[in-house]
């Protein structure tokens, strides 16, 4: 269990970085409530909860097990996407990053996933020249 979470936690610090380097610099992690609401694709995100809390929250929202974080920027804001699974099937839920409060919640699939991160990885190549 501890190499999952430290693979998790590495895969995370890993998209961080990459995520980062093609937004235009800014004052990264930024702590406030304001800076949250003004956030755009690029500008650096805002979070005050870590990527373990959020799991917890989510797990808690909807049962099963959190297997994977997402920290996306959704609807004019940052937010963690955490991917649950519960009984046999995926659910991606909503954590907002400044308080850790689990919210929406959908089910997915591994295709659909994959998609949107290959959707994502596409639009940074192409931005980032």
């Amino acid at each position: 269990m501890k190499t999952a979470h430290k693979i998790l936690i590495g895969a995370f610090a890993a998209i961080g970085v990459v995520s980062t380097a093609t937004m235009m610099a800014t004052p990264a992690f930024a702590q406030d409530k304001e800076a949250q609401e003004k956030s755009s694709p690029m500008t650096a995100p805002v979070a005050k909860v870590s990527p373990v809390e959020a799991m917890k929250a989510a797990e808690a929202k909807v049962g099963g097990k959190a297997t994977m974080v997402l920290f996306e920027f959704d609807e004019g804001h940052w937010i963690y996407g955490i991917v649950v699974v519960k009984n046999h099937k995926l659910m991606e839920v909503d954590v907002d990053p400044l308080t850790g409060k689990a919210g929406d919640h959908e089910n997915v699939t591994p295709a659909d996933e994959a998609k949107e991160f290959q959707d994502a990885l596409s639009k940074m190549t192409k931005t980032s020249n």
